[in-house]
């Protein structure tokens, strides 16, 4: 062994009398190697979404994760001045590729030059990393140590230990950009997570009726695989399907192509609008609050060709475009067609993948919501009136349970889920 090597492993000393003692530098290669083990497992936890945004960043993701991981056992059963430069390197890299996609944006994949968002979950990783470069620097710079009482040697690890597994435990519950779906509550009081687990359980098959489907369709979108759309699983207060008798039918091959070809057109038309000025430059204008965290524009001219006999679904003029505001702005979360008053048609090219919706407690003065009726307010304001509206259906392009072709979700999902994408620069919609 070098003396190089000979510098940096630490040595316990056992003093001709008094107590057994570590040296400080074992106490906190302990810590670096619990902060290391932390960024491993974030790695790990997100890797599977990157792989379904490109796979070049999942790859980027699990290589990121192991040699965390095989830096954290190395630093407990072979430290040596290499293995903290390693660390230094390692971890530098890491937090300079953050650094470059949170400010000038992703350099490959299939939207480069946008910046991707911060998040709780990516943060801590970040900070973690960079404690990991100065902890080895400083064991790399600071030749003088000192020994400590043995049965003291466990209370920093433990404390650094139980600190960083508690903000690892926020940062996957509060469900930042790329971390885990969000606990928002769902009909019936299951949670995302829940029903994700359960999904994951069943491979992704839905019970829809007395007919299963495990059907999951590749496309363009984030929004990840076409399923089943699941009405009891996403149906809200004042929502119901617009046709009574339940969906169930298996889609045929041509209707699970129709399906695709759908969301993907879909997508192809909306890349523009994906800017709030250009939406707001086509006509597009806010029906419900502007500043809510969901945000529906409708343009009158595609709505009153719609009206006028003209079609239902058109990837190039679609009636309705939805923004879900986070932090960073205004970020396109799905295209809504919508078919005329008085029971318009409602194509669904996909089968039982594509299902309409209808609202049945908004106060519309015109197009424009201004209200809700409910139990305890049972009345729309002046000048507005409740009706149920037209049927609608969404195209989601932001992850959130159910895939592109969900009926709907809760407001607090649309967003969280808006957060885990990429977006250009907007205000607030």
């Amino acid at each position: 062994m070098s003396d190089g090597d000979e510098a940096v492993r630490p040595t316990a000393q056992q003093p001709s009398t008094g107590p057994l003692t570590v040296q400080v530098r074992t106490i906190a290669l302990s810590c670096l190697a619990i902060v290391s083990l932390m960024t491993a497992v974030i790695h790990f936890a997100v890797s599977g979404e990157h792989f379904q945004e490109y796979w070049v960043f999942g790859v980027f993701m699990l290589v990121t994760a192991w040699l965390q991981l095989t830096w954290t056992v190395a630093a407990v059963t072979r430290p040596s001045r290499l293995l903290l430069w390693s660390g230094i390197i390692l971890n530098s890299g890491i937090v300079g590729v953050y650094v470059v996609t949170r400010t000038v944006g992703d350099v490959i994949g299939p939207t480069p030059h946008d910046v991707e968002p911060f998040g709780f979950g990516d943060g801590l990783c970040t900070v973690f990393e960079a404690l990991v470069v100065l902890g080895c620097a400083w064991l790399l710079i600071d030749k003088a140590d000192r020994p400590v009482r043995r049965e003291e040697r466990f209370t920093a690890p433990a404390t650094a230990g139980a600190l960083s597994v508690l903000l690892l435990s926020v940062a996957l519950v509060h469900g930042g950009p790329e971390m885990v779906m969000s606990g928002s509550n769902m009909t019936g009081g299951t949670t995302v997570a829940q029903q994700a687990a359960h999904n994951n359980t069943n491979h992704m098959t839905m019970q829809m009726g007395s007919a299963k489907s495990s059907i999951r369709l590749a496309n363009d979108t984030r929004a990840g695989d076409i399923t089943m759309p699941n009405p009891n699983m996403q149906m809200a207060a004042g929502m119901q399907m617009a046709n009574a008798a339940p969906c169930t039918t298996t889609p045929t091959a041509a209707q699970q192509r129709a399906a695709v070809r759908l969301v993907n057109v879909s997508w192809k038309d909306a890349q523009k609008y994906r800017s709030l000025a250009a939406a707001k430059a086509a006509g597009y204008v806010p029906i419900t609050p502007s500043g809510f965290p969901v945000v529906h524009y409708v343009n009158p001219t595609y709505l009153t060709n719609t009206i006028n006999g003209g079609r239902v679904i058109d990837p190039r003029q679609p009636q309705s475009l939805v923004y879900a505001n986070t932090p960073r702005g205004a970020v396109l979360a799905a295209t809504m067609y919508i078919t005329s008053p008085l029971h318009g048609a409602t194509p669904q090219p996909g089968g039982c993948l594509t299902q309409w919706h209808v609202h049945t407690n908004l106060c519309l003065k015109g197009i424009t919501v201004v209200g809700l009726v409910s139990s305890a307010d049972p009345t729309c304001p002046a000048g507005s009136s409740n009706y149920v509206t037209p049927a609608m259906m969404h195209v989601w392009y932001v992850p959130i349970p159910g895939g592109p072709t969900a009926v709907d979700a809760p407001d607090r999902q649309v967003v969280r889920a808006a957060e885990r994408v990429s977006a250009p620069a907007n205000g607030t919609a």
